[in-house]
């Protein structure tokens, strides 16, 4: 022997032969995965009728114009459902939190404060 047998030392027996497969009869070649099936069912087309008009479409580009039109609508699932989408691909530009405020925002907050505080019984306003 050229080599001691033990842990992670498989006698020669044992060992796969040069040019053979470690899994003979793994995953016949041209057998599709979940992703593959899903894409090619997504991108199959369907005839919709939007505004009066027969159009062919994509299932993916229909079930993107359902969610946006339940969003817009004020379906709550779908707006979290596009939020969340936007969120994951990038769709939300990452900028500081200070950029995203308007010019007059302590303003706008001290404003709102003053009426929250005059609109409670009770309480009057302390200056």
């Amino acid at each position: 022997m050229s080599y001691e047998i033990g842990y992670r030392r498989p006698p020669a027996a044992g060992q796969f032969k040069k040019g053979a497969s470690g899994n003979a009869k793994g995953r016949p070649k041209g057998s599709k995965n979940f992703i593959t099936l899903l894409e090619k069912e997504l991108a199959q087309k369907i005839v919709v009728n939007e505004n009066g008009k027969k159009k062919s479409i994509t299932r993916l580009a229909a079930m993107v114009k359902r969610i946006v039109a339940g969003a817009l609508q004020g379906d709550q699932k779908s707006l979290l459902t596009l939020i969340e989408i936007m969120r994951r691909t990038g769709g939300f530009e990452s900028g500081e939190p200070e950029q995203m405020l308007p010019d007059n925002y302590e303003k706008i907050l001290s404003d709102y404060v003053t009426s929250k505080a005059s609109a409670l019984p009770g309480k009057k306003e302390q200056r």
